[in-house]
C-alpha cells in the first residue's frame, strides 16, 4: 500500500468505517499539588526516641558529658594497677556493649557501644552508638574505631573474653581490617575477683556497684533483658524498652570510670579492709613491683591474714631484714601456724646455727616435714658434740709439737 492509500484509509477508513482523529491529544491528567508526607524513617523515630544524632547509613549516636565527684581523679597514676603499671601516659578508653545474646558465636552482634574518654581529670565525655537495624552495623563499627584509634587502651567488665572478643568477630565477618584482640587492654573485672572473691557472693558489676562504689540503681532494666527491647523495636518499632537500654549502658560505663579510680586507691593500700590483701600483694609480687607489694601488706597490719603474712615475712627474708621477718613468723607461730614453725627451724638451722632450738621447732611441725628434719637435726647436734670433744686434743697436741 503506498503513502496515498494510507492516507485515505485513514481519512475514510477501511469497508466504509469512519475513523475520526482528536484535533488535538489530550493532555494526562493535571498532578495533585498536595502530597501526602513521606513517612519518616526508622532510624530518625528511634533517634528522636533516644535523642540522638543520626550519622550516615543510618547509626544513632549519644553525646554527653560525666563530671566525676569527689575531685575526680586528681593527681592518680591510672596506670597504677598491676596489668597495666608500665604503661606510660596511654589513651584509655572506657567501653561497654549491649548484645542480641550472652552467649558466643558470629550470630551475636552488638547493637549499642558506649566509649568514653576523660576530658580532663574530672570530665568524661560519652559516646552511644546504637544500631536500628542489621544494615547499618558496619557503618557503626567504623564510627566506633575512628573514634577508638590506635593508641587506644580498652578499660572494660569481662570486656577481656565478651565485649572485645565479640567486636573483633564482627569486624572480621564485615572484612574490616582492626585488630582489637591484640591491644593491650585493662579489664577490672579481674582487679576486683582478686581483692574480693573470698568475700562476696558474687563480683557482677552491679554488685561492684553496691558494695564499693556505694551506688544503688532505681528502675534500671537488668542486661539479660536489653535483647529483648532490640528485637521489640525491631518488630513494632516499641523504643520505650530501649530508652532504659540506653540509660543502662550509660551507667555501666560510668561505673567503669568509678571503678577505676576506686581500684586505684585500694591497690595502693588504702580503702575497704575487708577485701584480700594478701592477693593484691601477690599480683604486685608478679608484675615486679615488690615495693609495692610490701606497701600494701604493712598497711593491712592485724588485717593481714595468715598467708599475707608469711608473703610478707618471706620478702622481708630475701630483702636481708631477718629480724622482722622473726617477728612474724613468731607471732604466727604463737597462733598454731605450721607454715611459720616450719620457718623457724630452717632459719635458726641455716642462719643461726642453733640446732636445739632449730630442732625444737622441727618437732611442731607437720609429720612429713618433721621426721627428716628432725633426723637431720639430730645428726647435725650429735656431729657438733663430738667437734667439741676433739677440739681441745687436737690443740694439746698442736702446743705439744
Amino acid at each position: 500500500m503506498n503513502l496515498s492509500a494510507k492516507l485515505d484509509r485513514l481519512r475514510g477508513g477501511d469497508n466504509g468505517r469512519q475513523v475520526c482523529l482528536p484535533a488535538t491529544i489530550p493532555a494526562p491528567a493535571a498532578a495533585n499539588p498536595v502530597q501526602p508526607a513521606p513517612k519518616p524513617s526508622r532510624a530518625a523515630d528511634l533517634a528522636r526516641a533516644l535523642d540522638a544524632e543520626c550519622l550516615e547509613a543510618g547509626v544513632l549516636v549519644r553525646r554527653r558529658q560525666y563530671c566525676l565527684s569527689a575531685g575526680g581523679f586528681g593527681d592518680m597514676d591510672l596506670s597504677a594497677l598491676p596489668e597495666v603499671h608500665e604503661l606510660s601516659a596511654p589513651d584509655w578508653l572506657y567501653i561497654d556493649t549491649e548484645t542480641t545474646g550472652l552467649s558466643g558465636g558470629t550470630g551475636n552482634l552488638a547493637f549499642m557501644i558506649a566509649v568514653a574518654r576523660l576530658l580532663d581529670c574530672e570530665r568524661v565525655e560519652v559516646c552511644q552508638y546504637v544500631l536500628p537495624g542489621f544494615s547499618a552495623e558496619p557503618a557503626m563499627l567504623r564510627a566506633l574505631l575512628e573514634w577508638v584509634g590506635p593508641r587506644s587502651v580498652p578499660v572494660s567488665y569481662n570486656g577481656k573474653c565478651f565485649d572485645l572478643p565479640l567486636l573483633a568477630t564482627r569486624l572480621a565477618l564485615h572484612r574490616i581490617d582492626a585488630d582489637l584482640e591484640s591491644m593491650r587492654q585493662l579489664d577490672l573485672m579481674y582487679g576486683v575477683r582478686r581483692a574480693f572473691r573470698r568475700y562476696w557472693p558474687d563480683c557482677r558489676l552491679q554488685t561492684v556497684e553496691r558494695r564499693l562504689l556505694g551506688q544503688h540503681r532505681i528502675d534500671d532494666l537488668p542486661g539479660a533483658q536489653a535483647p529483648a527491647a532490640w528485637q521489640a523495636w525491631l518488630r513494632s518499632g516499641a523504643t520505650a524498652a530501649m530508652r532504659r537500654v540506653l540509660a543502662h549502658n550509660f551507667q555501666d560505663l560510668v561505673s567503669l570510670v568509678l571503678l577505676h579510680r576506686r581500684l586505684l586507691s585500694l591497690y595502693a593500700g588504702g580503702g575497704d579492709p575487708a577485701c584480700d590483701r594478701a592477693s593484691i600483694g601477690r599480683a604486685w609480687l608478679k608484675a615486679g613491683r615488690p615495693e609495692l607489694a610490701r606497701g600494701v601488706w604493712e598497711e593491712a597490719g592485724d588485717k593481714l591474714d595468715d598467708d599475707g603474712s608469711l608473703q610478707l615475712a618471706a620478702l622481708y627474708r630475701r630483702q636481708g631484714e631477718w629480724a622482722r621477718a622473726e617477728a612474724l613468723w613468731l607471732r604466727l607461730h604463737a597462733a598454731g601456724n605450721t607454715a611459720a614453725t616450719l620457718a623457724l627451724s630452717k632459719y635458726h638451722e641455716h642462719r643461726r646455727r642453733d640446732y636445739r632450738r632449730a630442732l625444737e621447732y622441727a618437732e611442731s611441725c607437720e609429720l612429713i616435714e618433721s621426721a627428716p628434719r628432725s633426723v637431720r637435726l639430730h645428726g647435725k647436734i650429735d656431729a657438733a658434740a663430738q667437734l667439741s670433744l676433739w677440739q681441745p686434743a687436737t690443740l694439746l697436741s698442736r702446743r705439744k709439737g
